[in-house]
């Protein structure tokens, strides 16, 4: 037993070192992220929808008349020259693609929701998975609140993965409703679709004065969450805010399915404890977006921010991996601070 107690040592500490070692290297999935997610784990992102936003209607209100969304501005990290889907620029297929990262062509990898209309015989593929897929499985909590009934495709889609679905098209209901949601239950995760501006360009115009009514109420409404926000200092140290649209509205038309600048270029701010002051979201990406000044990029060569960028953004601000099924922002390289 003498001789081989030398050897037994020997053999503890070779296990020892080896165990050590293993444990320094770096994980294959990626040893940020497990640190990431250490120090995520109290983040929360509520993200907004602005339904027909065209980014110049709030030039023309300026900060008088759209104090909150400017604000946003102004305190986060920001581009007013962000893009839709290549595809199309209407309500149902680019929202689809906000919460799943994805282009609409099922050809080539989207999630292929072409229809823009509330159709239950219709479906997203059953291996489409989306932000709320993502969330859930890390046991993270997630609400819904959308003012058109379309939107079920979601909750077909994701029935499991989304903790609450609240359809209302009467926004003077579902804004208050959607706010004590957030000062109550705080969920993890939170999308918010607010539509008064679309619903007024599709009656009078994109642009026009009922427009421009519209889109300061859709700014009163940003206020009435953050309001909610300013009210819990643990609230406002947890909670990012990323505030997009899913098209703009060309001057003087009623419709937006046009592939014109007015109607293709849409905002996309990040506002919150990990966004960046007053910071231009294609200055801080100059490595991996482009700036694409008033040209309709596909998907092929260097990108503009997309309103597609929302889900894999949500998860990266809340400490988690991307979309597994996602082909839009999956690297996660989108910088807001």
């Amino acid at each position: 037993m003498r001789r081989l107690f030398p050897l037994v040592s020997v053999g503890i500490f070779v296990v020892v070192v080896l165990v050590v070692a293993f444990t320094a290297l770096p994980d294959r999935d990626g040893g940020e992220r497990a640190e990431r997610e250490a120090t995520q784990a109290d983040r929360k992102v509520l993200a907004i929808s602005i339904d027909g936003l065209n980014p110049d209607a709030l030039a023309e209100l300026g900060p008088a008349k759209t104090p909150n969304i400017h604000r946003l501005i102004d305190e986060g990290a920001s581009t007013l020259n962000a893009r839709t889907a290549y595809e199309k620029n209407i309500t149902l297929p680019n929202h689809t693609g906000m919460v799943t990262g994805d282009p609409i062509d099922a050809d080539d990898g989207g999630h292929g929701v072409t229809w823009n209309v509330g159709d239950p015989s219709r479906s997203i593929a059953p291996d489409e998975e989306s932000v709320f897929t993502v969330a859930h499985e890390a046991g993270l909590s997630t609400g819904v609140f959308v003012t058109k009934q379309k939107f079920e495709l979601w909750q077909r889609a994701w029935e499991d993965d989304i903790d609450l679905f609240v359809p209302i098209d009467d926004h003077d209901k579902l804004v208050p409703e959607a706010a004590e949601d957030l000062a109550d239950e705080q969920r993890d995760l939170t999308f918010v679709h607010l539509s008064l501006p679309d619903v007024a360009g599709h009656k009078s115009g994109g642009m026009s004065p009922q427009y421009l009514d519209a889109v300061e109420e859709s700014d009163a409404q940003v206020g009435e969450l953050l309001d909610v926000i300013d009210a819990d200092p643990e609230l406002e140290k947890e909670l990012d805010v990323i505030l997009t649209a899913d098209h703009g509205f060309k001057p003087g038309i009623t419709n937006h399915s046009e592939k014109v600048y007015e109607n293709y270029r849409i905002p996309f701010i990040v506002w919150g404890p990990d966004a960046g002051a007053g910071a231009d979201l294609y200055e801080l990406n100059s490595d991996d977006y482009r700036d694409p000044g008033k040209d309709r990029p596909g998907y092929d060569g260097p990108q503009p921010v997309r309103n597609a960028d929302l889900g894999n953004l949500a998860l990266d601000l809340l400490g988690l991996g991307p979309i597994e099924t996602s082909d839009i922002g999956k690297d996660q390289t989108l910088d807001v601070k």
